[in-house]
């Protein structure tokens, strides 16, 4: 197998609307850079198949954005969407690429989508002409860092606090690409936290920059790229001390505590690689597919109409959208489609990508489902496609169940979401990837 790495700068100008929490996304833009935002490529190429892995400081793409990225670096690498895996870490100190919330009502920034395909193709093409003969290695260990958001509530439900106690997804996977004197020329790997660690009008790449920066220090070279796993409902450990007038609570975040999370995150990396990866036969192999993940009944007209005065900004402009969506077309999609992809990078290693914010036990259930080797289960690919609880939290509510709204979507996702991602991860199988 052949590998290379490369990356580029994607900080936009200060002023750039951000993305991620949606009150401050509405106020102003970017005043001030804490640290740049990257775009970090792994290139790899095997027995007559390529595949190409990147990773954004980016909260999430709209899809119709992915898809441009996916076509700018196609065209320059001669590389099919299926080959292209695009992830994005999930901070939510950096810029607007999406259709979430109210970036709906916005229209695209296309001077700052047009540095972002610049960048990618630069990377890309820059990991191609690096990429030389490499071995594979692959393992995984655990970090400290997720804790869980979801904290019931003694009545069925949950509240948004830090629940210690609740399962999280844990697992760090990684892959090592070593040249033929044994040095480090790319490294994957994953974390499951929602990089959320601080507000406010900084632009910042959250914990994943720190950790990159100190991978690359430890491997003597830039060579890391961070893939958001399973996510959707942890934060990191860092700021699960806060309090209100009622209990412990999520608190707002401080550089001091961005650095100690990627601290963290590369600590636990680096214990985890010197405890010793195995080498993987290269088996290089790609499939992509399109799921159709059904809702809840959706509303009726006069439901839309009370939720068009709702006090919630947010609730009020995606049901007057829908209603505008009923008038000229007459219905509204009762299906989300989601994309799940999947590139097989070795024996026994392989990587799971799904189209939306996966919590941790669906991550687990995704990892469950290969008997052997290391798995990297990733949300956060390809688009932004909405929240992915499990039937059991579509059932207690909470944020991750009730926020369907916030992705243009008229109701929730009906349970059963285990079998249907089940089905999906069947579907790569078949497609060879095992």
């Amino acid at each position: 197998m052949r590998a290379g790495f490369g990356r580029s700068c994607i900080t936009p100008p200060l002023g750039t609307r951000m993305s991620g929490f949606g009150g401050r996304d509405e106020k102003r833009g970017a005043e001030t850079i804490h640290d740049d935002l990257f775009c970090r490529v792994v290139y790899a190429e095997h027995g007559g198949e390529k595949a190409l892995i990147a990773g954004f400081d980016l909260l999430f793409f709209a899809r119709e954005h992915a898809d441009r990225m996916k076509a700018a670096v196609g065209r320059a690498l001669d590389l099919t969407p299926r080959q292209i895996l695009l992830n994005t870490s999930h901070t939510h100190a950096g810029p607007c690429v999406d259709r979430w919330g109210y970036s709906s009502s916005h229209l695209p920034d296309l001077g700052y989508l047009a540095l972002v395909e610049s960048a990618l193709v630069r990377a890309a093409i820059e990991a191609k002409r690096r990429a030389c003969e490499v071995t594979v290695w692959a393992g995984q260990g655990t970090t400290r860092l997720p804790v869980s958001r979801r904290k019931p509530d003694g009545k069925g439900g949950v509240e948004w606090r830090p629940y210690p106690q609740g399962k999280v997804c844990n697992t760090v996977p990684f892959c090592a690409f070593r040249d033929k004197t044994g040095n480090t020329v790319a490294f994957l790997y994953s974390v499951s936290c929602h990089p959320s660690t601080i507000g406010g009008w900084t632009m910042s790449a959250d914990y994943p920059g720190v950790a990159c920066n100190r991978l690359d220090t430890h491997f003597g070279q830039p060579c890391s790229v961070f893939l958001q796993g399973a996510g959707g409902d942890t934060k990191a450990c860092t700021i699960a001390d806060g309090r209100d007038e009622v209990d412990v609570a999520w608190r707002s975040g401080t550089p001091a505590d961005v650095e100690k999370a990627g601290v963290i995150v590369a600590e636990d990396v680096i214990k985890a690689v010197e405890k010793g990866p195995v080498e993987c036969k290269p088996l290089l192999k790609s499939a992509l597919a399109e799921m159709e993940w059904p809702l809840e009944k959706l509303p009726g007209r006069d439901v839309l109409a009370e939720n068009a005065r709702s006090e919630d900004p947010v609730r009020r402009l995606m049901a007057q959208s829908r209603l505008a969506d009923l008038d000229r077309w007459g219905n509204l999609p009762d299906k989300a489609g989601l994309l799940i992809q999947g590139i097989q990078l070795a024996e026994g290693l392989r990587i799971v990508a799904v189209e939306g914010e996966l919590v941790a036990e669906l991550g687990l259930e995704v990892m469950a489902a290969f008997r052997s080797g290391t798995t990297f289960a990733l949300g956060y690919s390809n688009g932004t496609g909405l929240y992915l609880p499990n039937s059991r939290m579509l059932k207690e509510g909470g944020y991750e169940a009730e926020s369907s709204h916030e992705y243009g979507f008229a109701a929730k996702l009906k349970s059963g979401v285990e079998e249907l991602l089940a089905r999906g991860v069947a579907d790569l199988k078949r497609a060879a990837i095992g």
